[in-house]
């Protein structure tokens, strides 16, 4: 029994690798347009840019990104999870391959727009992971996903060490390929499979996998529910709209005036806000350039890898306190990255008129624990609750709208955020994303509705209640 328990966990681990592989190359674009804007500005370029092209460079992938969520959300219905994702790559490879040979403006933003289609994959991965892992170990399994996109930062810059960006983009060009390659080795869920009549390719990727076979084809958006909240309770038979049945379209449509739709959409939305004000992405895309802005006197991307490397411990960390309540994570996390941004606020202010302050090393361990605290709660809950607060009929819709919402929160903060820095300064700026995070927590504590350990029907039924009690608004 231990023997079989083992196997099935180094496979699942082999196939959890092999398909995060694809957010290695994602963590990669993230940290790419800091290294190629740092090199376009420099004197020696050929490539002469402004700040409204650096801004276009770093924000256009997210714009493009939800056309790329709406086709892998398609064909991950239609073709499976393994073969959408294999498709996924092929702007990813395009892309790479634009980027490594581009030697002017409009190549480089052709790369780019392209590359966007494909930063959309995770939910791919989230997905086959939900229908294959125990639930006891689904969170486990998850954090790898994140660590990997950590790992792909931390190689983007090491590489960018040694190598120019265009030789960069054409070894990330040659590593998509093989991960694109490599998936063959992994089956397509049982779940799926089974859901379209393929029981006997089901049967031999559930003894392939270890799994036991399925009694049951459950539908896919219950799946989505069991991805992110890891718990048993969250299925299609503790939801009722999941036993009635397709609704006539008079019915489905007024699904979305009732409090258990709009209230946790209104809710989702307002933590992405706090997400996107925070700055953490703003740090990620323009890693270099708010580190020279802020006069830290340490090189540029070697202090980036140490960020990543902060990055993949944070989501280690975040990996171990998944059975900490999620309320707690958000105050710890924003309360966290506040201090974090207040030292280097403070900071700011005490050198402003020294030419060489001292104690530089203070800002490199502010921004460090800033993205520690980050990876806590503050970057991947918004993402992972949407699957956890909407009825399971609408669940789908709801969660792809915020998700978008999200995006393009995230696209208009990294587009606005050189001219903001022109306008207003870096000390105003980063004092605005301060106030953010210390927002954030009093969000966690007294309007994020707790969702760990709770079933969708005891979610849902706080949204329609008029009276909530304090055991779900205090963390």
């Amino acid at each position: 029994m231990l023997n079989l328990k083992l196997d099935r966990h180094l496979k699942l681990a082999l196939c959890t690798c092999l398909l995060s592989c694809n957010q290695l190359i994602i963590g990669s674009s993230f940290v790419f347009s800091s290294i190629v804007l740092s090199n376009l500005k420099e004197p020696t370029s050929p490539i002469k840019i402004n700040t409204e092209d650096s801004s276009w460079i770093a924000s256009i992938p997210i714009l493009v990104c939800p056309i790329g969520l709406l086709l892998i959300g398609i064909l991950t219905d239609k073709l499976g999870r393994r073969k959408a994702l294999q498709i996924n790559y092929i702007p990813t490879i395009i892309s790479w391959l634009v980027l490594a040979y581009a030697d002017s403006l409009k190549l480089i933003m052709i790369g780019r727009i392209i590359l966007g289609i494909g930063l959309g994959a995770g939910s791919c991965v989230y997905l086959y992971l939900a229908e294959v892992c125990p639930t006891k170990y689904r969170p486990l399994y998850f954090s790898v996903v994140t660590i990997f996109v950590g790992m792909g930062m931390m190689v983007e810059c090491v590489l960018s060490m040694f190598f120019q960006w265009q030789t960069v983009s054409l070894i990330l060009f040659v590593v998509s390929i093989v991960n694109c390659a490599s998936l063959f080795l992994v089956p397509e869920t049982p779940m799926w499979l089974r859901a379209h009549g393929r029981s006997r390719e089901a049967e031999a990727a559930e003894a392939w996998l270890g799994i036991e076979p399925t009694a049951v084809t459950v539908p896919a958006a219950t799946v989505t529910a069991l991805a992110v909240n890891g718990d048993d309770q969250m299925n299609g038979a503790d939801c009722p709209t999941a036993a009635v049945g397709k609704p006539t379209p008079a019915a489905y449509w007024k699904l979305f005036t009732d409090p258990s739709v709009w209230k946790p959409a209104l809710i989702a939305m307002l933590f992405f806000i706090c997400q996107q004000g925070s700055g953490f992405y703003v740090l990620l895309f323009y890693s270099l350039d708010v580190l020279h802005d802020c006069r830290v006197q340490f090189d540029g991307i070697t202090i980036t890898a140490f960020l990543s490397l902060s990055r993949v411990i944070g989501s280690v960390v975040y990996a171990m306190l998944h059975h900490v309540r999620r309320k707690t994570l958000v105050i710890v996390s924003s309360g966290g990255m506040a201090l974090s941004l207040a030292i280097v606020i403070i900071y700011m202010r005490m050198y402003k008129d020294v030419a060489s302050p001292p104690y530089g090393s203070v800002l490199v361990v502010a921004f460090i624990a800033y993205v520690f605290f980050a990876l806590l709660a503050m970057l991947p809950l918004p993402w992972t609750i949407c699957g956890e607060l909407f009825p399971m009929a609408v669940k789908g819709v709801m969660s792809g709208i915020v998700q978008v919402c999200g995006y393009e929160s995230m696209f208009l903060v990294i587009k606005v955020y050189p001219t903001f820095i022109s306008t207003f300064g870096v000390e105003f700026v980063w004092s605005v994303f301060t106030i953010f995070c210390f927002a954030s927590a009093l969000y966690g504590a007294f309007i994020m509705p707790e969702t760990k350990g709770k079933s969708l029907n005891e979610i849902l039924s706080s949204f329609n209640s008029r009276e909530k009690s304090i055991k779900n608004n205090l963390p």
